[in-house]
């Protein structure tokens, strides 16, 4: 008989894993009905292996705001959350992150615009800095997303079938093919609500799980992504077909509740019939795996350039390599848009924007040897574009003028 209640209990724990869906007093009703018909000299034995699913973390969260909460104290209760984090797997329910799921209406939000009932909305979320000293909570979102609402828009949190809205503006916007990004100034007493995510120490690796958390017109949503590569200017993912929760803005993380990205949509290069696709069999870098239906994540560190861009202008400027050798540099709200070599016999290859384009390592996508020249050529605002021109043999670089689109 105590065999018999025993696995009852040990069942229970494997259809009632503790994630988003099974959390707090709902997963203490879903558990104690068989821990009940476990004898009391028995339950000192199964007691201990739920202490830890049962501690404050993992829990329901008190309903928030906290007021008089600092941002400071905002970021040290995200670093104890990312600090026991993991994934939690069970035989009849999909991997979740626990506790993060628990918590992630604190670090996500939607964005609309400010005093406008339009219905477009984007996903967001919250990041911390570090400047003169004190802890500064920012807001990001996706540009392409942003863009058409202006700088004057509302963040709003939502949970517990209550919302939290904050008047924030938008002080910088990326471009939708390099910094897909816009950066949000938010107001002080967001502490209350929101919760910075940390970021990741290192780029994921090929085949590493992403979770992706934000909202899809207004509706909260979570998906999975595994990683096809990842370079200076984008993480590449699968983007299963059929899959429609794009929302762009949308928080990624990987396996430990660090941040790696911004998602950035999925499409199908196959459908779009873009050019690099159809082109990568005969380039020898580009990913020989399924791309045909992919999604775009901006890596997280670019939201820095940002911040650095805003508080100085030109700081943010990153290096252009080709083969190596400094061309240029690259403004946040510039991309490059199209890299054409030429080879000693006449011949040339042209490749447009892809995300494979890694500015460290422009040369990487083509073929050296007997290169003689090429030129790259960056696209400003969207509306403007100038070259280098590069002349492989002499290792000489020339910026042209800029013109109109």
């Amino acid at each position: 008989m105590k065999t018999t209640y025993l696995s009852l209990a040990l069942l229970a724990c494997l259809l009632f894993p503790v994630h988003a869906s099974a959390q707090g007093r709902n997963f203490s009703k879903l558990i104690s009905p068989a821990l009940s018909k476990v004898p009391p000299s028995w339950r000192a034995k199964i007691s201990p292996s739920w202490s830890k699913a049962l501690s404050p973390l993992y829990k329901t969260p008190k309903p928030f705001p906290t007021r008089g909460l600092s941002s400071k104290e905002a970021l040290m209760l995200s670093r104890e959350i990312v600090k026991q984090s993991h994934v939690e797997k069970s035989f009849l329910q999909k991997p979740a992150l626990v506790p993060m799921e628990q918590h992630v209406r604190h670090f996500i939000f939607t964005v609309t615009p400010l005093n406008s009932k339009n219905a477009l909305r984007a996903s967001g979320f919250v990041f911390a800095e570090e400047y003169q000293g004190k802890i500064i909570l920012w807001g990001l979102t996706s540009s392409s997303a942003t863009r058409g609402m202006g700088k004057n828009v509302k963040v709003t949190f939502s949970a517990y079938g209550k919302t939290y809205s904050y008047p924030a503006q938008i002080i910088s916007f990326g471009t939708t093919e390099g910094i897909d990004a816009a950066l949000i100034k938010l107001p002080a007493q967001v502490a209350e609500v929101a919760r910075p995510v940390i970021p990741a120490k290192a780029s994921p690796k090929e085949r590493e799980k992403l979770f992706v958390y934000g909202f899809s017109n207004g509706k909260y949503q979570k998906t999975r992504r595994k990683t096809i590569e990842s370079n200076a200017d984008r993480i590449v993912a699968t983007h299963p077909e059929g899959n429609t929760a794009d929302f762009h803005g949308s928080l990624v993380l990987n396996a430990k509740d660090e941040a790696v990205g911004i998602n950035a949509g999925g499409y199908s290069p196959a459908k779009n019939n873009l050019y690099w696709y159809s082109a990568r069999e005969g380039m020898k870098e580009l990913p020989k795996a399924d791309l045909s239906e992919i999604s775009e994540i901006v890596p997280f560190n670019r939201a820095y350039d940002l911040i650095r861009e805003y508080r100085a202008p030109g700081s943010a400027h990153r290096v252009i390599l080709f083969a190596g050798m400094m061309v240029g540099k690259l403004a946040p709200n510039e991309f490059v848009e199209r890299v054409t070599v030429h080879y000693e016999n006449g011949s040339y290859i042209v490749l447009p924007r892809n995300p494979f384009f890694d500015v460290t390592d422009l040369q990487r996508l083509f073929p050296y040897e007997d290169a003689v020249k090429a030129e790259i050529v960056i696209n400003k605002n969207g509306n403007k574009n100038y070259s280098y021109i590069v002349n492989v043999k002499e290792r000489k670089s020339t910026k042209t003028g800029e013109r109109s689109k």
